[in-house]
């Protein structure tokens, strides 16, 4: 019998407190946001017999669902911090590298003043962004702003990564099975779960594309741990072999875009190279803002170019033959939509659902956004994911430490890898934030590096190795 996912929810808030009680702030932290996100379920959805439930979004969004890992764990983690270490916010200071996430978080209010017929839904959607993506923005910009407390959250998420390659490896046989025995019905997990190796697994994740992701992103980090430093060692086994079965893992997993991306983002923290990667930076980053341009602009359409261009045709039909037809796919659905979207341009519809009455969806995260609250709440959005990028390749702070320059360049390549997934897909991995608001942090503060707390890197990996 499997457990109701609001059940697991509750019982995860006794976990929430030991963490905070037990552990060192920083490890209580990276406990519940990423392990969280690894092992509770997503929403309480209600069951459908439908073979495609195309209605449920991701966890990224405002939607019908308000209670899911996103908003639940964001809510734990601002109450932890409150009940042990309430003195930390007195040290906050809002820069204007703050402006993306405050714009994001209320850019829900602002619609719903323009469509004050979706005011309800508009405070709805304020409160579930700044708990999904304000609180661990708030805390990475709070706690993870120094080379020392970098280390520990690539770390974690390396861990978080070495967790998973048993799910993976089980469900690459079997199929995703995982999530149903524990915790019932999960909308999207046999959507492209056939490949050509078995099964694309899902894990405890929102799906199969989002677990590719999962993996990549952990497999990126330990690769860019082993670049700089060759002695490291997570949970007692050399990095050098953990991101060799994270790399594997990764390829295993058969979630094209992700390896993809993994492979394209290798040079960003192998080739060390500051004007290489300051190129290759101002190129993705340039990149996105055009992809999203054209694409509201209408000036290229996709299917258009498949029904009047032989070799494009030929192309979308290898694609399709060998099943990698999804990305077209996507592409596509995205385009179907962009003349509705566009009706309320400046702040969008203000309904998460504004694409009701039809057979299917947008489902890149940058469409469903600019339906949702427009050109307004779409910049909000891309600029929340790469003006931190953009700050610590291009505006590296003064006095900083080598190691923590490099841990950064390591973190906006992740960055990277998930605002470039999140032009086809819409779910995000939030924990992510945690590094967002750590590149957005104008320094390490004081009153956060001295919370009593001592040296937590190596010394935690250590003791969690022993344990």
């Amino acid at each position: 019998m499997s457990l109701p996912p609001y059940i697991a929810f509750i019982a995860w808030a006794p976990v929430s407190y030991y963490c905070f009680r037990r552990y060192r702030v920083r490890v209580a932290i990276l406990i519940n946001l990423i392990a969280g996100w690894a092992l509770l379920p997503s929403a309480n959805f209600v069951p459908d017999t439908a073979v495609f439930p195309y209605w449920i979004l991701g966890l990224s969004l405002p939607s019908s669902y308000f209670l899911t890992k996103a908003s639940v764990l964001g809510a734990y983690c601002l109450l932890g911090v409150l009940l042990v270490d309430r003195r930390i916010f007195l040290g906050l200071k809002p820069t204007y590298w703050d402006l993306p996430i405050l714009f994001w978080c209320i850019v829900p209010f602002l619609s719903a003043i323009a469509n004050p017929q979706n005011f309800g839904a508009g405070l709805r959607g304020v409160l579930y962004l700044v708990l999904a993506w304000g609180a661990p923005y708030l805390i990475g910009r709070l706690y993870f702003s120094d080379a020392e407390s970098l280390g520990l959250a690539a770390r974690a998420f390396v861990i978080a990564g070495l967790a998973y390659v048993p799910v993976c490896l089980l469900e690459i046989v079997t199929g995703p099975q995982i999530y149903v025995a524990l915790y019932g019905y999960q909308p999207y997990r046999w959507i492209g779960a056939q490949r050509y190796l078995g099964f694309r697994p899902v894990g405890l994740l929102e799906d199969g594309n989002q677990l590719g992701i999962w993996m990549a992103t952990s497999a990126l980090i330990a690769i860019g741990l082993w670049k700089l430093r060759s002695d490291e060692r997570i949970l007692g086994f050399p990095i050098a072999t953990v991101a060799v079965v994270l790399l594997g893992t990764t390829l295993l997993c058969q979630s094209g875009g992700s390896i993809l991306l993994l492979l394209g983002l290798l040079p960003f923290i192998v080739v060390n190279q500051r004007v290489f990667s300051r190129m290759l930076a101002l190129l993705l980053i340039v990149g996105i803002g055009c992809f999203a341009g054209v694409r509201l602009a209408n000036v290229i359409s996709l299917r258009s170019i498949v029904a009047h261009n032989a070799i494009a045709d030929s192309a979308a039909g290898m694609l399709r033959k060998v099943g990698r037809g999804s990305f077209g796919w996507r592409l596509s659905q995205d385009e179907q939509y962009v003349t509705a979207a566009l009706e309320t341009p400046l702040l969008g519809s203000g309904e998460w659902d504004w694409w009701k009455g039809k057979s299917s969806r947008p489902w890149g995260l940058w469409m469903l956004t600019f339906g949702m609250y427009g050109v307004l709440g779409l910049l909000a959005l891309e600029s929340l994911q790469l003006v931190p990028v953009a700050r610590a390749i291009f505006f590296p702070r003064a006095r900083s430490s080598i190691e923590a320059d490099q841990l950064r360049y390591l973190f906006a390549a992740v960055i990277l890898m998930s605002a470039i997934d999140s032009l086809l897909n819409s779910a995000v991995i939030l924990p992510l934030l945690l590094a967002v608001g750590s590149l957005s942090a104008p320094g390490p503060y004081a009153l956060g590096a001295g919370t009593n707390e001592p040296s937590l890197g190596k010394t935690w990996i250590a003791s969690s190795a022993g344990s």
